[in-house]
C-alpha cells in the first residue's frame, strides 16, 4: 500500500484494511457548548412538563422524575408522599433539571436550584391560595388533576421550587446525528 499508513485499529473497526476516515461514524466532530441566556432557559422550562427533581439530606440524594409546570419564577410539582418529601421537609432545598436531546452532542439542558415550599390544601392555611394557584396551573397540562378522574390519584402533595439559581446549556455538533439505538 503505497502512500497509506496501516493502522490496526482501522482494520479492526472496519473489518478490512481500508481506511474508515471517510465514513460518517469516523468523521471529524466538533462540539460547541454555550450557556443559554436567561430568556432561553426560561423558555425551555416553560415548553416542557416532565423533569427531574433532586432532593438531598446529609449524604443521601434522591432523583425523581416528575411532572411540573413553570410559572413566574416557580416550578410547581405534584408528587406522592414518601421519604423523599420527609427529607425535603428537613432540608427544603432542591435541584431540578429538564432537558432535550436530539443526539449525543446536540442537546439543551436547564438546571434550577432553589427553596422548596410545601403547599397545603387546608382552606384555613395561609398556603391555600398558593395551593389553588398550583392546582390551576397543573390543570393546564392535565385537567383531571385532583378530580375523581385523576390518572394518578396517589399524587396528593403539591410543592413548588423557587428558581433561585438558573443555568442553561446548549451543545451543538453541527452534524446530522441521531441518538444511538438502545
Amino acid at each position: 500500500m503505497i502512500g497509506s499508513t496501516h493502522n490496526p485499529s482501522h482494520q479492526a473497526a472496519s473489518g478490512s484494511g481500508d481506511s474508515v476516515a471517510a465514513t460518517p461514524s469516523r468523521a471529524k466532530l466538533h462540539v460547541d457548548l454555550r450557556e443559554l441566556s436567561n430568556d432561553e432557559a426560561v423558555e425551555l422550562l416553560g415548553r416542557h412538563h416532565v423533569g427531574h427533581v433532586g432532593i438531598s439530606f446529609h449524604d443521601l440524594v434522591r432523583l425523581k422524575l416528575c411532572n411540573y409546570i413553570y410559572s413566574a419564577g416557580w416550578i410547581y410539582i405534584r408528587t406522592e408522599l414518601g421519604e423523599d418529601l420527609i427529607m425535603a421537609r428537613h432540608h427544603p432545598w432542591a435541584a431540578f433539571e429538564v432537558h432535550e436531546a436530539e443526539s449525543v452532542y446536540d442537546w439543551r439542558s436547564v438546571e434550577v436550584v432553589g427553596a422548596v415550599e410545601f403547599l397545603s390544601p387546608d382552606m384555613q392555611s395561609a398556603d391555600w391560595f398558593r395551593f389553588e394557584t398550583a392546582v390551576h396551573l397543573l390543570r393546564t397540562a392535565v385537567p383531571q388533576i385532583l378530580t375523581a378522574d385523576d390518572p394518578m390519584p396517589q399524587r396528593v402533595q403539591l410543592l413548588r421550587i423557587h428558581v433561585d439559581t438558573l443555568r442553561g446549556r446548549h451543545s451543538t455538533s453541527g452534524t446530522p446525528q441521531t441518538l444511538p439505538a438502545p
